[in-house]
């Protein structure tokens, strides 16, 4: 039960919403429905019907919904991956309204955009002159809650505020007597008590609250954020509904499939469609000529498009038939490339007199320090591609008829949807009803444009609705790879076993950031350089994929630190708490997340894991202990996992493992994301890499990318959440990058022997 607002502030949050967009609050068929005013926002039709399919008043309400019967619809703005904002964004405005959770039902929230100017963007993903309306609407970045949180809140207090303000006149009694719990008002002195759905008459006709004056919540009056919660789509999942975007159809569409250039950048040389026009079905054959460079990036041109030829027909068996029987010949300038070839490139970037891309430093004389070091010690890791591989491949379904401009599609950012409209066809972005679905995993690859764009494309050029999908066999041979990597390292013990010089070089040839994970800061000379020769010609296709970046460099760091701990004799927690230093904020230069680090809230982590493994206590014979830990998108998570190594066959008894994300939001939606993202990091260092021969990818599904199967999972899994009243922060992520060398770690421990190279594949076969 919680107080109305009194003169006790709550404690200060940053104000996500200016006056002139605050809430609005309406009636709507006997409802009391929620927005931003639309108006102020010149919200366009595309956006307006898309409001009507999911259930919400066009006109009126996106939020909020409150029905007769005391049932409250809450919208959900962000695409659901399986990251759990489905659940945890509503509850931010459960809670702070008190609406009661077991009668709330969640929608997804439509897109809406809004025309900007230079200088009034909301998002950092504003272009092409328009912007996310009401919130952010992307998932990337571990930045749904961390971007939507304070909004919300004031969301859900403003909808409290109104109800409250209603009772107190309905009453005749100060507001400040008054209290509310589970979709009621209370009213102790009278013993009386109101559902929301008997205010909202009453609520309506009440003047706006000041946004700036609304006391939101302290973190000791929540009553739903910090709990554990199911997931709201729970039971469609399981029942089998069409909740993916591989399920979704429109009436009227014709299916296509593409044969896309299996070769790096490849166009169409020559084509013979006879035997597939043949095909009963088939519609048309079309040739798409290449218009990408195959680097994704978040804001790159919105039209890209694979050189390809496309078959459109009235079933997908018989686009998918008629494919196969295509007779094509592809052109590439990248046919040299292959694994051995990108590994010499790398290694030819490292070569001493190349120059550094990038190069960071935190004081001190690095060659001056390791040339006074009692002791140095090297070591060089490496790891190869990897594929997004997601369980749902990609698809989308488009309608470009010009009264349409109706595109559906498990996407990461719906309004890249509408910029590629814009760009292929010339439309108006804010005239595009963009409509999300769940997708069947994202990690990066479905913040791409490419399979929207392919969709658009022949939508436009047909003028009829068009279902596309992807194959596995396309899945894999036009992904966004995670970069292959080397990383060499060099650190200077002093005579008492302390680091004093860190030297770090990395080459890659895609997409990351740059240094992360590194101690930057944290040993007194310390330098990080990252290379890659400018004379390199190569055309894998590189993008985000899960913590990129730091999914490659903490296996390195967290490993040679490790490694040094060893050589000093030192305890590896002991150790790397000594790395870390007293409590204090450091800067964090590659600043996405955090602007600084917390040695203190990192160290705390490091302590709750092993702690909670009880780390320093004896093992049995033939197991290992290794431990990690990991700092990005603003949290902290560390990780123990204990190995038994069998005939060269890696066995992971348990993995136990901390994290900090600020104020926790959905326990168990936390406790998934670290644990799902823990798996994932496993199963990608057991097994997981691409191959190139001859300019394409030698991997085309799981028979030849063999994901973790039930009987390589952890036998135990655990995951402790420190309590916190800071701003939440990400945890789709942070737990993937410290994995890894956890789990290297403990395999040095259980058998002696380091892994450098990833996959570890048959490294540990006798």
């Amino acid at each position: 039960m919680n107080s109305a607002p009194t003169d006790v502030a709550a404690p200060p949050v940053a104000t996500a919403l200016a006056r002139r967009q605050f809430l609005k609050l309406s009636l709507s068929g006997g409802a009391l429905v929620a927005t931003l005013p639309m108006a102020w926002f010149g919200l366009a039709p595309a956006a307006v019907r898309a409001a009507a399919a999911s259930g919400f008043d066009p006109n009126i309400g996106l939020f909020v919904r409150i029905d007769p019967d005391n049932r409250v619809t809450i919208g959900a703005p962000t695409p659901e991956m399986g990251q759990g904002v489905f659940t945890s964004l509503p509850m931010i405005i459960a809670d702070e309204m008190d609406a009661d959770w077991a009668q709330v039902t969640v929608k997804a929230m439509p897109l809406t955009l809004r025309a900007v100017k230079e200088g009034d963007k909301v998002s950092d993903v504003a272009d092409k002159g328009v912007d996310f309306a009401h919130a952010y609407q992307g998932a990337g970045g571990s930045s749904t809650v961390r971007f939507n949180f304070t909004l919300l809140r004031q969301v859900g207090a403003a909808v409290r505020d109104r109800l409250l303000r209603a009772a107190a006149a309905t009453w005749r009694v100060p507001v400040t007597e008054l209290t509310t719990d589970k979709g009621h008002v209370l009213h102790a002195a009278s013993n009386r008590r109101l559902p929301y759905a008997k205010l909202v008459e009453m609520a309506i006709r009440l003047p706006d609250a000041d946004p700036n004056a609304l006391a939101l919540k302290p973190n000791d009056k929540f009553t739903l954020l910090g709990t554990y919660q199911p997931s709201k789509e729970g039971r469609d999942i399981v029942t089998g509904q069409p909740v993916f975007g591989i399920d979704q159809e429109i009436p009227g569409m014709l299916h296509a499939v593409l044969a896309r250039s299996p070769l790096f950048r490849g166009d169409v040389k020559s084509l013979d469609d006879k035997a597939a026009r043949a095909v009963p079905g088939v519609v048309d054959v079309i040739t798409i000529k290449r218009s990408w460079s195959g680097q994704q990036r978040p804001l790159d041109s919105d039209v890209s498009l694979h050189g390809s030829v496309a078959v459109v027909a009235t079933s997908l068996w018989a686009a998918i038939k008629a494919r196969n029987l295509l007779k094509i010949e592809w052109v590439s300038d990248f046919t040299h490339e292959s694994t051995s070839f990108q590994e010499k490139e790398m290694r030819r970037a490292l070569e001493a007199g190349a120059t550094a891309l990038a190069e960071r430093r935190s004081g001190g004389d690095v060659d001056q320090a390791m040339a006074a070091a009692a002791r140095r010690i090297s070591a060089e890791y490496s790891v190869l591609p990897l594929a997004h591989a997601c369980m749902e491949p990609h698809n989308a379904v488009a309608d470009m008829r010009p009264d349409r401009l109706h595109v559906i599609a498990s996407h990461q950012f719906l309004d890249r949807i509408a910029r590629s409209v814009a760009e292929i066809t010339g439309a108006d972005p804010l005239k595009v009803r963009a409509e999300g679905a769940r997708m069947g995993g994202g990690f990066g690859r479905k913040a791409g444009a490419d399979f929207i764009c392919e969709a658009i494309h022949l939508s436009h050029l047909l003028q009829k609705p068009i279902k596309l999908t992807w194959t596995r066999d396309d899945d894999f041979a036009c992904d966004t790879f995670n970069t292959a990597s080397i990383q060499r390292i060099e650190g200077g013990l002093d005579a008492a076993g302390r680091l004093i010089a860190w030297d770090y070089k990395r080459s890659a040839l895609g997409f990351g950031f740059q240094f992360g994970g590194t101690p930057g800061h944290m040993v007194p000379n310390f330098r990080a350089r990252s290379f890659r020769h400018p004379d390199t010609k190569h055309g894998m296709s590189y993008g985000a994929w899960r913590a990129p970046g730091h999914n490659v460099s903490s296996f390195a760091v967290q490993s040679f630190i490790d490694e040094l701990a060893h050589a000093a004799g030192a305890d590896p927690l002991r150790f790397q708490l000594d790395i870390f230093g007293p409590d204090r904020e450091i800067p964090n230069e590659e600043a996405y997340g955090a602007t600084v680090i917390s040695t203190g809230r990192l160290a705390a982590v490091l302590r709750l894991a092993a702690e909670k493994a009880g780390w320093g206590s004896p093992t049995a014979p033939g197991v290992g202990r290794g431990i990690a830990c990991h700092f990005t998108f603003g949290s902290y998570c560390a990780h123990v996992v204990e190995v038994r190594v069998d005939q060269g066959r890696v066995r992971v008894l348990r993995v136990t493992s901390a994290i900090d994300c600020g104020t926790p939001v959905n326990r168990a939606g936390i406790a998934k994301q670290i644990e799902g993202g823990a798996l994932d990091g496993i199963s990608t260092a057991l097994r997981l890499g691409i191959h190139i021969e001859g300019g394409q990818v030698v991997e085309r599904n799981f028979d030849t990318y063999p994901i973790m199967r039930i009987d390589d999972a952890p036998l135990h899994m655990e995951t402790h959440i420190i309590d916190s009243t800071l701003p939440p922060t990400g945890t789709g992520e942070v737990s993937l990058p410290p994995i890894i060398p956890a789990l290297t770690n403990a395999i040095f421990a259980a058998t002696g022997k380091r892994i450098r190279q990833l996959p570890i594949a048959d490294q540990l076969m006798a």
